[in-house]
């Protein structure tokens, strides 16, 4: 048994070191995979921590670039849209003054024609002719030293593009490599396009290829390469992480909100200060020497987990002094910054600026949802949230704070996730100040364009060199060139001036401005020649168009069609000096005429002076334009029978006289003979023109022609006296003729009234005188139906209320045209009041009883008498019985009853004498 025993103890203490070794190879295995666990534990906590603060700092960066973007393209939309000088065109001068008040964003600018030119890139310029803002990309800026890009703004007018606006930003400041002690030392950063072209990066300049292309030289896998593509093309901020030759890389990228641009940041997993593949080959040399010595295994499990525990602390220490950084950078930063739930519209964070800015307490604002602050109606307010995912930027948005103000604001945001939640993060900017003054612009803008092209004058601008910039309305008009044709040329292409008169070129005004500086006036009887080849004169003045320290940087002139203005000076003038009727010199011109011509080399000056006979009578009798076509005649009479060099004039009235230089006193008496014999015939009437005419002559520098035209008048006067009185008996019978022509009204008629007046007058024993009176009342009492319609007199049916009012003009016509003939003179009164009733309801004036004149009431008996036993167009003749009952019945009312009571014996007696 003791040997048994003594044999069994080896096998025995076999099995206690095989169990023994198993259970150390089985702690140690334990350990290893306790800190495996551990390790990838902390590895993931140490890539989320270092993602997550890669991704940040991937955001703000592109935030940054977005709203440096943001507000140059701001900039250049606000100086767009202030007041171009004229008609919606730039000056240099103007965009000094601009960049002036914002250095920041130099604006300059392009015209159209340079951007044909080639000054752009086709795909840049088909762009903005679309009217999109362009952001170019980024290259090297000699001039400046530096890597630029530019913010490009058409300039669009009547659907095309006339220029652009652009500024430069400097891309060596946007994309800094960031040294943090905390986290990394450095990161690399690079613009991209969603294809991977590179447009810039920080870590080699000059390096134009392709991403993707590179990462593959690198050694990156397609899967690898893919898996960088797909979160650079991700709406979203997204990022990944690889690793290459033992070294992890983590990569960050966030879309920007211009040009497909990506910002890609990397930072290699050596450059984090705290590197979990440190920790691995700790623990795997603590493995190692576990599996040596289980003794020591204990100490280095210790130590490893008290490293890795302090690594940890630092690790968190780091993470939250990250965090107390972006914290601080919530805090106090100027900029307005709000995180919100888009699933609540709840507002869950508010840095003290939007506190301050909204007028609320935090524990306020927190307790608001975004609708509550935000003033767009729901409907609106709801497809802004759901497009945040493609727009991530609102400009001018109404937002409501406590005091009640409205503010228009910027808002810029992105989502951010907070554990399992989806948050969004908003940097918020004031733009109430910019958009009121865009505003104010705007309206100054349209003012001024509103006058433009109210304007009554044309107006041109030109550049310091002279090229036309803008024409309004009225310019266009008038030269026949439209803007898109006359921008870029030289003024002298579009305007085409010379001399009125000797047609030779005008000194072109904007090439004299642009040498002297001051306004220029355009020379008198300057002509503009379209570009339809019209002449047109006009007037203007140019003006220089000087910048801030003085310099002239272009001009504007200001120019009118003076034609109508010129016409009309035309007619006064020719008015000064001539009847407007008869288009004859006037007594103005004559008087010049005769201190002109009183000069020995006109002697002989011969005058003839002339009155129109009866003019005053044609004017009553035809009415004033009959008169005036009389003179007419006289005038056109007169020049038929003068010389070219004669002077013919109406000095007035009546009157005219015709100055004749080198003209003898027989040869005038032949004009006035030529005249007298020369018959025309008055329109309207059977009556003949007739001029009383004298002449005489001044044959010495002695004599005088005032004195001729007073000698010529005198002899006028004489022939008139002798003419006169001839040609009013003519008148007499010619408007008898047309009485007897135009009315019912014969010859025999004024017999038969004559005759019975005459009886009645007998009778009543009139004077002789009386008795002329009251022959030659019943020869004209109706004279005046002369100048009635004739349609009138001769209508067979019962006269209108108008037509009847135009008859009883009558006895007025015929009291003018008495009137106007001193033979007649002494009846005008009986015409007028030869239809006044006994009883006071006659016409004109209404006269009754005896205020009526004696022969007027005689000669009313015996025309009704007359008028009732004739045939009339509108009646048959009575018998006489009839005619004598009409008249017992009307006297006293219509009649002198004692008149009556006379014209009824003596036609009884009449009848009574017939009958035996």
């Amino acid at each position: 048994m003791k040997d048994i025993k003594q044999k069994n103890e080896p096998v025995l203490g076999k099995k206690s070191v095989l169990v023994l070794v198993l259970c150390s190879l089985l702690f140690v295995s334990s350990i290893i995979l306790l800190f495996m666990q551990q390790k990838q534990r902390l590895n993931e906590e140490f890539e989320s921590m270092v993602t997550s603060s890669l991704n940040i700092h991937t955001h703000n960066n592109a935030a940054r670039i977005n709203q440096v973007i943001t507000d140059a393209s701001s900039t250049i939309r606000a100086a767009e849209a202030m007041p171009r000088f004229i008609d919606g065109h730039w000056s240099q001068g103007f965009l000094e003054q601009i960049n002036v008040m914002n250095p920041t964003h130099a604006i300059e600018y392009i015209t159209r024609e340079e951007m044909v030119a080639g000054a752009l890139e086709r795909e840049t310029y088909q762009r903005l002719n679309r009217g999109e803002t362009v952001v170019s990309d980024i290259r090297y800026y000699e001039p400046l030293a530096g890597y630029y890009f530019s913010v490009i703004t058409p300039l669009l007018e009547d659907g095309g593009v006339t220029g652009a606006l652009y500024t430069r930003i400097q891309a060596d400041g946007l994309l800094p490599e960031i040294s943090d002690s905390a986290v990394y030392k450095h990161v690399q950063s690079c613009l991209v396009t969603s294809d991977g072209r590179i447009i810039f990066n920080t870590y080699e300049p000059n390096q134009k290829g392709n991403l993707f292309t590179d990462l593959g030289k690198y050694g990156l896998t397609r899967a690898e390469v893919n898996q960088i593509a797909s979160i650079i093309s991700s709406r979203d901020m997204d990022s990944t992480t690889f690793n290459r030759k033992g070294e992890t890389y983590f990569v960050s990228a966030d879309q920007l909100e211009y040009n497909d641009w990506h910002l890609v940041t990397f930072v290699r997993g050596p450059d984090v200060l705290l590197r979990s593949e440190r920790i691995f080959k700790d623990v795997v040399g603590t493995s190692i020497a576990s599996i040596l010595l289980t003794t020591v295994v204990g100490c280095i499990v210790f130590i490893m987990l008290l490293s890795s525990r302090k690594r940890l602390e630092q690790a968190q220490r780091c993470y939250v002094m990250l965090a107390q950084r972006l914290q601080a950078m919530f805090n106090q930063h100027n900029a307005i910054q709000l995180i919100f739930d888009p699933a609540s519209r709840c507002i869950m964070d508010a840095n003290p600026a939007a506190c301050k800015f909204y007028g609320y307490s935090r524990e306020e604002l927190l307790s608001l949802k975004i609708s509550d602050i935000n003033m767009l109606p729901s409907d609106q307010l709801e497809k802004r949230f759901q497009s945040l995912n493609e727009q991530n930027h609102c400009s001018a948005v109404p937002y409501r704070l406590k005091s009640g103000e409205t503010r228009l604001l910027d808002v810029y945001s992105s989502p951010i996730i907070d554990g399992e939640s989806k948050l969004l993060y908003s940097i918020i900017f004031d733009a109430t100040d910019r958009e009121m003054y865009r505003n104010e612009l705007m309206k100054e803008k349209e003012l001024l364009e509103t006058t433009l092209r109210s304007i009554g004058d044309g107006v041109v601008t030109t550049d310091n060199g002279g090229m036309i910039t803008s024409l309004n309305g009225v310019a266009q008009e008038l030269t026949g060139w439209d803007n898109n044709a006359a921008i870029g040329r030289p003024f002298s292409d579009v305007f085409i001036l010379q001399n009125e008169d000797t047609k030779q070129p005008i000194e072109n005004p904007i090439q004299k401005v642009l040498e002297t500086g001051r306004i220029v006036g355009l020379a008198n009887h300057t002509e503009l020649i379209n570009r339809h080849g019209q002449c047109l004169p006009i007037a203007d003045n140019a003006a220089p168009i000087k910048t801030k320290d003085g310099q002239t940087n272009g001009v504007v002139m200001v120019f009118r069609d003076v034609s109508s203005e010129k016409e009309h000076s035309k007619q006064i003038k020719f008015l000064s000096y001539h009847d407007p009727l008869t288009g004859l010199y006037n007594r103005r011109y004559i008087e010049e005429a005769m201190i002109r011509l009183d000069r020995a080399e006109y002697l002989p000056v011969s005058v003839i002076m002339g009155d129109v006979n009866g003019l005053k009578i044609t004017n009553d009798v035809f009415g004033h334009r009959t008169g005036d076509v009389l003179l007419k005649n006289v005038a056109r009479l007169l020049e038929k029978n003068c010389k070219g060099d004669d002077l013919i004039a109406r000095l007035g009235g009546d009157e005219f006289v015709i100055l004749m230089p080198k003209t003898s006193l027989k040869a005038a008496e032949a004009v006035i003979h030529r005249i007298k014999n020369t018959h025309i015939a008055m329109e309207g009437s059977n009556l003949s023109l007739s001029l009383s005419l004298g002449c005489a002559s001044k044959g010495t520098m002695e004599s005088s022609i005032q004195a001729a035209i007073q000698e010529a008048e005198e002899y006028m006067y004489h022939q008139k006296l002798l003419d006169g009185k001839s040609y009013r008996n003519a008148i007499i019978s010619t408007l008898l003729a047309t009485l007897y022509e135009k009315s019912n009204e014969t010859e025999g008629h004024s017999k038969r009234i004559e005759k019975y007046c005459h009886a009645i007058g007998r009778k009543i024993q009139l004077s002789s005188k009386e008795m002329d009176e009251l022959s030659l009342l019943a020869l004209l009492h109706d004279i005046g139906k002369v100048s009635i319609n004739p349609n009138i007199l001769q209508k067979s049916g019962t006269l209108t209320s108008a037509e009847w009012d135009e008859m009883k003009r009558h006895p007025e016509i015929g009291y003018r045209i008495a009137q106007a003939t001193p033979d007649l003179a002494i009846v005008s009164d009986f015409i007028l009041s030869h239809h006044e009733r006994w009883d006071g309801e006659g016409y004109p004036r209404g006269l009754k009883g005896e205020e009526i004149p004696l022969v007027c009431r005689i000669l009313a008996v015996v025309d009704a008498f007359d008028a009732m036993t004739n045939d009339r167009v509108y009646r048959r003749a009575m018998t006489v019985k009839e005619a004598i009952l009409e008249l017992e019945i009307n006297a006293g009312n219509q009649f002198d009853p004692e008149v009556a009571s006379l014209l009824i014996e003596i036609i009884m007696n009449e009848d009574d004498g017939a009958s035996k």
